[in-house]
């Protein structure tokens, strides 16, 4: 078993675990981002707000696209895959509280795999091969621009067309995930730059 595949299988754990509730008609709240709470003191609220979900519907959506776009990831690295999902995460977070009223709460992974999308949108748009990179510049300009209007409008595209229940949806999340991915990314490639610059300790004169 992989790496990544392992990794994947947590993700499937926790997400099970994290909306379990849902078999009995419940959502569980202790686990939602609400920022007065975290406040408070419950810290953890930031890491399990994304897994919870509000319907299965919700999660089935939510999660079959991360799982996908998590596992179509080039970075080679546990730590930089998770570092990916950490950015996405905060960035999303970040953004809702521009728009959340006071007692006002967040779930759900839309935000991360906005994120998500636009880190391997980028990754293809390195590849050497002229299609995959064009197909990334497409698919990263198409996910830049919906989640700029939609920030804009304060409305989630598609909304009505969904055929089960999303909650209220916070539009301005995709851009939050989106600015997070594009800070991974930017972070991604400044360091290993910066450490070239960097001289060598064999190369450093000795007083």
């Amino acid at each position: 078993m992989t790496q990544r595949t392992t990794e994947l299988l947590y993700f499937t754990l926790l997400l099970a675990l994290a909306n379990t509730p849902l078999l009995c008609g419940h959502v569980c709240e202790r686990l939602l981002f609400v920022p007065e709470r975290v406040a408070a003191g419950e810290w953890w609220r930031l890491l399990t707000a994304s897994f919870v979900h509000v319907s299965a519907y919700h999660l089935a959506l939510d999660a079959g696209a991360f799982l996908l776009l998590y596992h179509t990831l080039h970075e080679p690295f546990r730590l930089g895959r998770l570092l990916a999902v950490a950015a996405c995460a905060a960035g999303s977070l970040a953004a809702s509280l521009l728009t959340l009223a006071p007692g006002g709460s967040l779930c759900g992974l839309s935000g991360i795999g906005h994120g998500l999308l636009a880190v391997a949108a980028l990754e293809m748009l390195g590849s050497d091969d002229r299609t995959t990179a064009r197909v990334g510049a497409a698919c990263f300009l198409g996910t830049a621009a919906k989640s700029v209007f939609e920030a804009c409008a304060d409305h989630v595209l598609f909304a009505s067309l969904h055929f089960g229940d999303v909650a209220t949806p916070v539009a301005v999340c995709h851009l939050g995930g989106v600015i997070g991915g594009l800070a991974f990314v930017g972070l991604r490639q400044w360091l290993p730059a910066r450490s070239k610059r960097l001289p060598s300790p064999s190369s450093s004169s000795i007083t």
